[in-house]
């Protein structure tokens, strides 16, 4: 069975990509991923605790520099 949602085959891959749309799009609310119970692949979800990694990217500053470096290359296209 498969889900609507964007699927990963992976933790790791679901992780990668969260940490990616959240340095890439500041209004995005994802916080986890999860593994799903329907199509057993990986999903990023807005509701939960933050995860652990995902903590880490927000404090040390590295989500806020993706922010600034993806708003200045859309910039200069």
């Amino acid at each position: 069975m498969s889900c609507s949602k964007r699927s990963y085959s992976s933790e790791e891959l679901a992780l990668t990509a969260l940490l990616e749309v959240r340095g890439r799009f500041e209004n995005n609310q994802a916080v986890t991923v999860y593994q799903c119970e329907d199509c057993g692949l990986w999903h990023l979800t807005s509701k939960g605790n933050l995860h652990p990694a995902l903590k880490r990217f927000l404090d040390t500053g590295q989500a806020r520099k993706q922010l600034e470096a993806e708003y200045w290359e859309r910039k200069l296209r």
